[in-house]
């Protein structure tokens, strides 16, 4: 059973999509007062599940964001915050969509101390140039959301995705430091720190990571890094059926190797990843050279007991996976949370759709880009829920966010009272977050 709400802001505006809504260019010259040369961008640049914003900003200062933040407030304008753009469709299609508020433009590093292994950055920012520059240092931020390092950083944590390292290393909201948000009235609010020995106050970034940019923007961040691996290699081994792989997969796991992902692939993914068309375990070393080869040799033994060998392939194998999301054509695409130990379970179950479909053992994260309609989807959301877990539309067309609730069973009074506490009149991402009657 699912529940029907709403935000305190849709008593304010009438729940309609596109140009519907009475709004037009005149409600916008006082927004127009507040940005700078250049700041206003071609709105048909922003579209949205067809729609295009009435306006278009990108602001390239903290100061100007919130400013415009402030107008839009006072207008009971919609805004969507928006950087890379690649997770557009995570979430329920927006009610109304006025102004999109572009953050690329802030992309600047603020503080970085290598010694203390410790960064600050604007929320623009790439975590390919991010990555880049800490490269340098011989460091790194251990992530590695879909659909690649062209993600931005506010967007990596607004939407919290992560890939095959998670489960081996922290999760973005374990990385974070600090952050400094920008609210909807205007005002810039900074929880945390930017070093590790001085953490303070509520960890309210904790709270605006995964929250879609429903209640604030985030505009900067600090994060603690990791040195680079002086050594990563990786492994495919081809196994007679996903239940062998998931069997393998799991006792490689539990061998404490050096593990930066395990990762299994259905017949489908490994034939479009060229390692072959069956079933299919990846596995990535990740430490120090000397413990990097006990882990390669212990892996040989293991696999010796199955009468098994592991084949030496390029690490870019992992940058493929990530993308896999986001390849031409691809309309849905869901992930499933199940127990390690139900991964290739889960996936063998998915081989009864068209896609590909791979999964991710120590998260407990199954991936697929299934062509499915509303009625398979929210089956195979009971199968993953009778095995303790969920299944969540990450990506789909309008029509199928607007049947299916893409969160599934969603807290409709902890989100109802977050939003009314930090975003009362309903200004960012409305509708996002709202539940769908079925």
């Amino acid at each position: 059973m699912t529940s029907t709400f709403s935000t305190p802001g849709d008593f304010e505006k009438k729940p309609t999509s596109g140009r519907e809504r009475d709004v037009d260019r005149d409600d916008l010259e006082d927004l127009l007062g507040v940005l700078s040369a250049g700041t206003e961008r071609p709105p048909e640049q922003y579209m949205c599940d067809g729609v295009s914003p009435i306006m278009a900003a990108r602001p390239s200062s903290v100061s100007e964001l919130a400013e415009i933040l402030l107008v839009a407030n006072q207008r009971n304008l919609a805004v969507m915050p928006q950087g890379g753009r690649t997770a557009l469709t995570l979430g329920r299609p927006l009610t109304h969509y006025d102004l999109a508020l572009d953050t690329t433009a802030l992309n600047r590093v603020l503080d970085y101390a290598p010694e203390d292994l410790t960064i600050t950055v604007e929320a623009g920012i790439t975590l390919k140039l991010l990555q880049e520059s800490l490269a340098e240092q011989g460091q790194y931020l251990p992530i590695d959301p879909p659909p690649g390092d062209q993600v931005t950083i506010g967007g990596l944590l607004a939407t919290a995705r992560s890939g095959a390292w998670r489960g081996h290393l922290p999760a973005a909201r374990d990385l974070i430091l600090g952050a400094t948000v920008a609210s909807p009235d205007g005002s810039l609010t900074r929880s945390g720190g930017r070093v590790v020995k001085n953490v303070s106050g509520y960890d309210m970034h904790r709270m605006h990571t995964g929250a879609l940019g429903t209640l604030g923007v985030i505009v900067e961040a600090s994060f603690k890094l990791s040195p680079l691996p002086a050594a990563v290699s990786s492994f495919a081994i081809v196994c007679s059926s996903l239940s062998r792989a998931g069997t393998v997969a799991c006792e490689i796991w539990d061998r404490n190797l050096a593990t930066r992902a395990i990762t299994i692939l259905d017949s489908k993914t490994s034939a479009i990843l060229d390692c072959g068309d069956v079933a299919t375990v990846l596995v990535e070393f990740a430490a120090s050279e000397s413990v990097v080869v006990r882990s390669e040799e212990t892996l040989r033994e293991i696999l010796r007991d199955y009468d098994m060998s592991a084949e030496h392939i390029g690490n870019d194998i992992w940058a493929q996976i990530r993308s896999l999301t986001h390849r031409d054509g691809i309309d849905t695409v869901i992930r499933a949370g199940v127990p390690a130990s139900e991964v290739s379970g889960f996936i063998d179950h998915m081989e009864i759709i068209d896609g590909p479909s791979w999964g991710h053992v120590a998260a407990g994260s199954v991936w697929s880009c299934p062509n499915v309609n509303a009625q398979t989807l929210l089956g195979l959301r009971v199968v993953a829920e009778r095995l303790g877990g969920f299944l969540q539309l990450e990506s789909g067309s309008k029509s199928l966010r607007e049947v299916v609730d893409p969160f599934g069973v969603s807290d409709a009074g902890l989100t109802d009272s977050l939003k009314s506490q930090f975003d009362p009149r309903s200004t960012l991402n409305p509708g996002k977050w709202k539940a769908v009657s079925t």
